[in-house]
């Protein structure tokens, strides 16, 4: 009882050093009830966001540990409306911040997905989708187009969410007319990567206007084109590292432009540099710098549909740079756009579209984990994650 007073009148950032303690011991569930002890104080406080965190760690903590799921639901629930809270006052900012804005209402979409409320998810993915809506229309109008287009991504993806395809159209065709414009500028003053990102966001919008069509192909390969225009000054400089990045660009761009015969003639000259590259850092001792373009070598091989030389080189890779998580998902998303260019499916593509939202928001392992559903719905796609997680260590028992 002694203690339990004491912990009570404990600030909570001891409270929460306690339940870590605890938890790092192996008293799980002791720690458990600590942490939301830490939270409640946090909330106490006004600390909102850090009650928030701890809430969901103690709820995730229960279920995935213990299988406590209905103890956990009540603390997700709590987790939810606090950051709707934050999400309340953020937008009532002069200024509002973007990157804090779009964290919370993640936070709340995963609170409801946990909890598995399907009505709760659509009514506010419905409202996040239209507050980033309005607030790209005036960002736009102040002439903030990095902000804009932050915000109508963000509003894009709110509405692929809950399906409406009106609100779908409606967004991506201001995105599309957003990045034409960049893509017109970026010519003009003969920026050719960033033409060649902006023509490939342009095609990204276009295919869900239009479908995976010509237009969406003829977009791709234009951006192709600007790839290896801006590698070409690269190659001029000497600069070998980011000739390669950029060649990787190309040679994507033409793989989903279905331009195979380019896109391979682009991968084996890339493969080619690449290893002379490699030796190069090697021999120099940057291995720092090896594991990048290693992870480039295997995404390389991907586009060229050898799947079980590139699974070689990823493995090396995760091997030199420790097991970046966000290696592991690149590695993925390459499968996923050979298979969408290989079988011309819109549908897998369109799977790139929340993948991509996810990772630009460092929702690393959620994208892994959509990833994975993709790639299982190939008729490949279970033998070649066997042979991935194999590269990154996971063996399961046969049988």
């Amino acid at each position: 009882m002694r203690l339990d007073i004491d912990l009570l009148l404990s600030s909570p950032e001891e409270l929460e050093n306690e339940g870590r303690r605890l938890i790092k011991e192996g008293r799980t569930k002791d720690g458990i009830k600590m942490l939301v002890r830490a939270a409640k104080k946090y909330e106490e406080i006004g600390n909102i966001r850090k009650a928030a965190g701890l809430y969901k760690e103690a709820g995730v903590l229960l279920k995935n540990k213990f299988n406590l799921y209905e103890q956990a639901k009540p603390l997700i629930r709590r987790v939810a409306y606090l950051y709707l809270r934050l999400i309340e006052e953020e937008v009532d900012k002069e200024e509002v911040n973007l990157a804090r804005l779009t964290t919370s209402c993640l936070s709340v979409i995963e609170a409801f997905t946990f909890l598995n409320d399907r009505g709760s998810l659509e009514k506010y993915a419905k409202e996040f989708a239209k507050m980033f809506e309005d607030l790209g229309a005036n960002y736009l109008e102040a002439n903030e187009v990095d902000s804009a287009i932050i915000a109508y991504e963000s509003a894009y993806r709110y509405y692929d969410l809950i399906g409406d395809k009106e609100g779908i159209k409606r967004i991506a065709g201001k995105l599309v007319e957003i990045f034409g414009r960049i893509a017109e500028d970026a010519i003009e003053t003969e920026r050719y990567e960033d033409s060649g990102e902006a023509f490939e966001k342009v095609a990204n919008y276009i295919k869900v206007i239009f479908g995976y069509d010509d237009r969406y192909k003829e977009l791709m390969e234009t951006a192709g084109k600007h790839y290896e225009k801006a590698s070409r000054i690269y190659y001029a400089e000497g600069e070998l590292e980011e000739l390669t990045r950029l060649l990787l660009k190309a040679q994507y761009s033409y793989l989903l432009a279905r331009n195979f015969k380019r896109a391979n003639l682009i991968g084996l000259n890339l493969i080619k540099i690449l290893n002379q590259v490699i030796n190069t850092l090697r021999s120099e001792g940057m291995f720092d710098r090896v594991g990048e373009k290693l992870m480039e070598f295997a995404e390389a091989l991907v586009a060229l549909g050898k799947i079980e030389n590139a699974v070689k080189l990823y493995r090396e890779a995760l091997e030199e740079s420790g097991g970046l998580i966000d290696f592991k998902a690149r590695f993925r998303i390459s499968i996923i756009k050979y298979l969408a260019a290989k079988e011309g499916s819109l549908e897998i593509l369109r799977s790139l579209d929340a993948i991509d939202f996810m990772i630009k928001n460092a929702k690393f392992l959620d994208a892994i984990e959509l990833a994975e559903k993709v790639i299982k719905s190939h008729e490949e796609g279970e033998k070649i994650l066997k042979e991935v997680y194999k590269a990154e260590g996971i063996v399961f028992p046969e049988g």
